[in-house]
């Protein structure tokens, strides 16, 4: 139980630290976050939880396969709000638009190209 709590404390101690970078420097919390930091922080965790070096391999290589439909979140985030809806309209649209990516891509991984997650 108490590394259940240690690893909560961690990953929320990362967020918040990065959330707070952010409002310093949205450059340098973007650069921060865009490295497989929590990746590589839940590959750890599953490692000690699990001692299976195979399973948190496969645990990378899924992030790996499903980063990119993520990229629609952050192209259509930015492309609303300069078109003018409210934040939380353009934070919805950009959801469902992921949404709808990930739906597609896992769908075009499964039947075009026979990987399965």
């Amino acid at each position: 139980m108490w590394t259940v709590i240690l690893k909560a404390g961690m990953t929320a101690a990362f967020i918040v630290g990065m959330s707070e970078l952010a409002k310093r420097s949205t450059f340098l919390a973007a650069l921060l976050i865009a490295l497989p930091l929590t990746t590589a922080l839940t590959v750890v965790w599953l490692y000690i939880d699990t001692s299976d070096a195979a399973r948190a391999s496969n645990y990378g290589l899924s992030v790996m396969l499903l980063t990119p439909p993520g990229f629609v979140f952050l192209a259509m985030l930015p492309v609303c709000v300069r078109m003018g809806l409210n934040f939380w309209l353009s934070l919805l649209v950009a959801a469902l638009g992921t949404l709808a990516a990930y739906y597609l891509y896992v769908w075009l991984l499964q039947r075009v190209w026979g990987i399965s997650l």
